[in-house]
């Protein structure tokens, strides 16, 4: 515990029982003044006794416990039990008074808060292994969070809202991730989270609060100037501000991500299958690709990320028509947009009937799921995209009649997992796009390629780094001069002849990206690979770069020799 959590704790008990401690201390000190002072019974000499003060204090004590040990050291006189009586009767009704304090106490909330503080400042100056800090535990963190855990790293979690943390402690998390119900705007309690110490490794803020998350970006590059930011925003102006603090800060903004995604699943919609089953979305498979849906779509609400879809969509000389029901909101697009509900009457202003796609986007789920519900009984031919605000909602929206789903927190929460396991992602799908400009023939072939090579369901997306604490077999070949390619690393261990269902996607070499590297490359110390790959088949994989035997077979094609006396063998030319 830090000196001045000692020193809150320290306080508020001070506080709630200076009083209590000073009356059951003048009350004990009466008692046994009043004790020693009473007359006992004469000794055999015809003198009279008194007790002493030790005996006082003695008989005083256990009386207290409601033990009675009898009249002690000797019998009472009838001035003793007097008083014993007079005394009994105090000592009760003061414990009871300082019992009730200590039970108010117990239930203080500040006292319990700074309790929880100290102990979660304890377990966090405990963490071995590297971390993020968490800020805000709502939907988009607890999805996060959760991929997270399935990756393997660790976080710790600040929220303000109380029901919030105690949802954490429920969560079945592989490994356990400490929280605190915190004002993360306050640095002491980023200093608590662990914000300063080195295996401290990001800031991933995502309140749904602007304001808020600009304090806690502004705040972590002043306590700590070299750590990633992650930082949520829907704000042009607000993201304008964040990434003005510098260092290295990235923003995430789930409306115009989802517009990107509207975007290329209009014109692209090969891409947006591929990143739907990269991200492991439920049910979709590379063989399983969406038509493009070209001709006029409807937009309802235009709100945040209203603007934000209207403005990519128009960019691409799309047909839209916005439906809105505040007129201060359609005033600069009063041409393209009509005024209402998106009832019967407002659809068929709208052109319902000649669309093709409606995209339902609101931050109300209900009139989201009413507008779609209306529109496809107008015309069950559209194509329908809903916007999800609450992650409690999915079994509604699962329900309905919907080819595909935005929710903002789940955006956000694949973005920034990404954004942390698979850096390289991002270079991938940057080559992936000006493929689909300058040479679609080619972008075919790669989609081709990793549905015959991984194929199925929700593949694995795996980064590392060619270095001696996650590839140790890679680097002992590599010391002793010895070429490693990229293929060998993902033979198959059963028979290197064949490999792991498994396909290198982006390799990088002191700042220098590669994609879909040969598989002949010789690899160096500290280049960065970006694997996609079977889940299934992660465990060979891991095994072969740090297992030497498993990666010399795979190398060779030979069986190394094990044990000293075989390698004695071997060197004899005996084996």
């Amino acid at each position: 515990m830090s000196a001045s959590q000692l020193d809150r704790v320290s306080f508020i008990v001070l506080r709630h029982m200076r009083t209590p401690l000073i009356i059951l201390v003048c009350v004990y000190a009466i008692c046994i003044l009043g004790m020693v002072l009473m007359p006992g019974l004469p000794d055999a000499n015809g003198n009279t006794t008194y007790m002493s003060f030790f005996h006082a204090y003695y008989f005083l004590a256990y009386t207290a416990t409601t033990t009675g040990f009898g009249e002690l050291p000797g019998e009472f006189s009838n001035e003793q039990r007097m008083w014993a009586v007079v005394c009994l009767y105090i000592s009760v009704v003061t414990w009871l008074y300082a019992v009730g304090k200590i039970i108010s106490l117990v239930k203080n909330p500040h006292l319990q808060s700074a309790i929880e503080e100290a102990r979660f400042a304890r377990a966090v100056k405990r963490k071995s292994r590297d971390f993020y800090i968490v800020c805000g535990f709502g939907d988009t963190g607890s999805l996060l969070i959760r991929g997270l855990d399935d990756a393997g790293l660790s976080a710790v979690v600040l929220e303000a809202d109380a029901e919030r943390i105690k949802a954490l402690e429920l969560r079945d998390y592989k490994s356990k991730v400490l929280g605190l119900c915190a004002d993360a705007t306050v640095p002491r309690f980023l200093l608590d989270a662990g914000i300063e110490r080195t295996n401290c490794v990001g800031m991933l803020v995502l309140t749904s609060n602007e304001e808020v998350n600009l304090k806690i970006a502004v705040a972590t590059r002043l306590l700590r100037p070299d750590l990633k930011i992650i930082c949520r925003s829907t704000s042009l102006v607000n993201e304008h501000e964040i990434l003005a603090i510098g260092g290295d800060i990235h923003v995430v903004d789930p409306f115009s991500i989802f517009a990107s995604y509207l975007s290329m699943i209009i014109y692209n919609p090969t891409m947006h299958t591929l990143n739907e089953w990269i991200s492991g979305a439920v049910g979709v498979r590379l063989d399983r690709n969406i038509c493009p849906v070209y001709g006029k779509w409807i937009l309802c609400g235009y709100g945040r990320m209203g603007r934000v879809v209207y403005k990519k969509l128009m960019s691409k000389n799309i047909d839209v028509t916005v439906i809105e029901p505040s007129v201060d909101n359609i005033s600069k697009i009063s041409e393209h947009a009509i005024l209402g509900r998106a009832n019967t009457e407002t659809l068929e202003r709208a052109g319902i009937d000649e669309a093709v796609g409606i995209v339902a986007g609101t931050n109300n789920d209900t009139f989201n799921l009413n507008m779609l519900h209306t529109a496809n009984q107008m015309n069950p031919q559209l194509f329908s995209i809903v916007r999800q605000n609450n992650h409690q909602d999915e079994i509604l929206f699962e329900k309905a009649n919907v080819d595909y789903i935005m929710q903002p927190s789940l955006v956000i929460a694949r973005i920034v997992l990404f954004s942390i396991t698979a850096p390289l992602l991002k270079a991938f799908f940057g080559h992936l796009r000006e493929l689909f400009i300058q040479d679609r023939n080619a972008l075919a072939d790669i989609m081709a390629r990793l549905e015959r090579e991984v194929g199925g369901e929700k593949p694995l997306i795996k980064s590392i780094v060619i270095n001696h604490s996650s590839t140790k077999a890679v680097c002992q070949h590599l010391f002793l001069d010895r070429d490693v390619k990229l293929a060998d690393l993902y033979r198959d261990p059963a028979n290197r002849d064949e490999f792991l269902k498994a396909v290198p996607m982006v390799h990088k070499r002191r700042g220098v990206l590669t994609i879909l590297p040969p598989a002949d490359l010789k690899l160096h110390l500290g280049d960065e690979l970006l694997f996609c790959m079977k889940k299934q088949d992660k465990h060979l994989f891991m095994a072969s770069l740090n297992n030497q035997y498993t990666l010399e077979y795979l190398i060779t094609g030979k069986e190394p020799a094990r044990g000293s006396l075989f390698r004695w063998l071997e060197r004899k030319g005996f084996a």
